[in-house]
């Protein structure tokens, strides 16, 4: 199993939960945190709910990929029980991706603060840019009060520590997912193999040009040898026909 180091990774895990599940589902962090194959009937006791209340915000967290299950066949009921188990490096995946989005909110909330003038009722806590607002009459929809200009400096201070915040947050998970994902296996071949193989390669062209060196050098050789044996061919069947003619002739006389 998986360990975190950074407790800091268990309370974010707990805001992820909590916005794919809804409000009161992020203690189930806490039992499944660091174990393997939790049978569901006893997450239902630990959390105090019943078995289909944990069965509705176990399935919302597989249907993101952060939970990985397995089900085994009661023999004696005949029903499926299933054991459930917190994939760590989804979870985190989905924690980078979930942060990386309220990052980019955040700096067009920031670009769009320091744009435009934005206007407030305090009634009814309902906020708006200077366009709306003169579309209303500078009134609020809801009340018809006066709506009063927002003091965007503490605004903009406020938008800039949650994006410290989120970055360090960001940073964090970033980290964890580094260490917990394995790296891929990367086999080099092998040194002496390579110098064998270089070996082998010039070896061959050292015998390629030796041969092509003999085979230059034999024509001149074989030239001379053909000569020679042109030369002993001819001299002596000559000198035998000289002498069997005059033995002919010696015997005709007679």
């Amino acid at each position: 199993m998986i360990k975190i180091k950074d407790e800091r990774i268990g309370g974010l895990m707990k805001e992820l939960v909590r916005r794919i599940a809804g409000k009161n589902t992020e203690v189930i962090v806490d039992v499944l945190f660091s174990k393997e194959n939790l049978n569901e009937f006893k997450i239902a006791d630990q959390l105090k709910l019943t078995i289909n209340q944990t069965r509705n915000i176990l399935y919302r967290m597989s249907n993101h990929g952060i939970l990985e299950s397995t089900r085994k066949k009661d023999k004696r009921k005949g029903w499926y029980t299933y054991f459930w188990t917190l994939n760590l490096i989804k979870s985190l995946e989905t924690l980078k991706k979930m942060k990386q989005a309220e990052l980019h909110v955040l700096h067009q909330m920031l670009k769009s603060r320091e744009m435009k003038n934005f206007y407030r009722c305090n009634l009814d806590n309902i906020e708006m840019n200077e366009e709306t607002a003169m579309h209303h009459h500078f009134l609020c929809p809801e009340c018809g009060q006066l709506l009063q200009p927002v003091a965007e400096e503490k605004k903009l201070k406020e938008i800039k520590t949650k994006i410290e915040e989120t970055q360090k947050q960001l940073a964090i998970v970033e980290e964890e997912l580094q260490r917990i994902t394995p790296k891929p296996k990367i086999i080099l071949p092998k040194k002496k193999k390579q110098k064998k193989i270089k070996k082998k390669a010039v070896k061959k062209k050292d015998k390629k040009q030796k041969n092509i060196k003999k085979k230059k050098a034999k024509p001149k050789k074989l030239k001379k040898a053909k000569k020679a044996m042109i030369k002993k061919k001819v001299k002596k069947p000559k000198a035998k026909k000289k002498t069997r003619m005059k033995k002919k002739g010696k015997k005709k006389r007679r």
